[in-house]
């Protein structure tokens, strides 16, 4: 029988090399494969072998506050705004400031006269003083005259008693005045302290009042308006919050890694595609919550260590409260001999463990 048409076979030469096309189609596919189980591996367990921790962009904070009760007159600054130490940034009023410095005032006023007093008083005792002692003098003088007199039978009896009590009222009269002159001196000496102190008190008060004006205590950046015009303020509770312009980071680092943390390491921070350099200058001994933004919904509050990083100098700082990524720089150079060292110390531990 003859076929009109030859049957084509399906199945290749058993020498038919392999097509270039396919090759290359099964390493990417692997490669992809690879890629994804390494983005994997280190999506969930990356942050064990090397630092890679979140953080906020932060600078030295300051408040605006007063030490007293105030009622809020005026703001002058606006949130966002770059203000200089010294500058004044609220006017606020105190009906208490006002009231104690009157009664301040009204107490060294009356201080002062009674200072008067005493000293008009003080020198009354300076003049009686010479002529009391003059005439105690002079009745101790006609005592005795009169004593030998008296023993020669030339004076009558009564005579002498006069003399006698005319002495007795001499010194009597002097050492009172004596002793109010000590007694004076000394009330002027407590009066004229109270009366410096009181002054200081006032002069203090009107110093830290400064007619209402309130002034930032740092170079930096407004970030919050707390109080209002208008609202009523308490004694320590801040009118304007401020962070000032040297920023850094802080980053808040799992434990229980294979690699350590340590001063003086330098690390990248990435902002979105803004990338910077800075060196870690502190580990802080404790572990801190997680900021509300970094925690995961519906799971308990997490807590990790401080680490606190300041910019390399030349780098420009991101804006203040970004979010960071903190990435250790120099991976392989500098942070895989430390995860090295953990696993040899726990090898060596076991090595050491007697058999059983």
């Amino acid at each position: 029988m003859r076929f009109l048409k030859r049957r084509i076979s399906t199945q290749p030469p058993v020498n038919e090399p392999r097509s270039r096309r396919l090759t290359l189609i099964r390493w990417v596919y692997l490669s992809i494969v690879l890629a994804l189980g390494l983005w994997l591996g280190n999506f969930l367990y990356g942050d064990r072998l090397y630092l890679r921790s979140e953080g906020l962009v932060l600078g030295d904070t300051a408040v605006v506050a007063a030490e007293f009760p105030v009622t809020v007159k005026e703001l002058l600054v606006r949130e966002g705004e770059s203000v200089k130490v010294g500058k004044i940034s609220a006017i606020v009023s105190s009906q208490n400031v006002a009231e104690t410095i009157a009664r301040l005032a009204a107490d060294v006023a009356a201080r002062m006269i009674r200072q008067s007093e005493l000293r008009i008083r003080s020198e009354v005792i300076d003049a009686m003083i010479p002529v009391a002692e003059h005439r105690q003098q002079f009745a101790s003088g006609a005592r005795k005259e009169f004593e030998s007199l008296l023993d020669r039978r030339y004076l009558a009896l009564n005579q002498h008693a006069t003399a006698l009590e005319n002495e007795y009222h001499g010194i009597q009269d002097l050492q009172t005045l004596k002793s109010e002159r000590r007694i004076v001196d000394s009330e002027l000496r407590t009066l004229e302290s109270a009366l410096s102190d009181a002054q200081s008190a006032i002069a203090d008060l009107r110093r830290i009042y400064d007619d209402g004006r309130l002034v930032a205590p740092i170079d930096g950046v407004v970030t919050r308006l707390v109080a209002s015009k208008g609202s009523v303020v308490r004694a320590g509770e801040p009118i304007i919050e401020l962070s000032g312009d040297h920023r850094f980071v802080l980053a808040y680092v799992p434990t229980g890694g294979l690699y350590s943390v340590e001063e003086g390491d330098e690390v990248t921070v990435t902002a979105g595609l803004k990338v910077t350099h800075g060196k870690i200058v502190r580990v802080e001994p404790f572990a801190a919550a997680l900021p509300r933004e970094f925690q995961r919904a519906f799971t308990p509050v997490e807590r990790q260590q401080v680490i606190r990083i300041e910019f390399l100098p030349g780098e420009t700082p991101p804006p203040l409260f970004s979010k960071v990524t903190v990435r250790s720089d120099g991976l392989l150079s500098s942070f895989i001999p430390r995860i090295k060292s953990p696993l040899v110390r726990k090898i060596s531990v076991a090595n050491s463990k007697p058999q059983q």
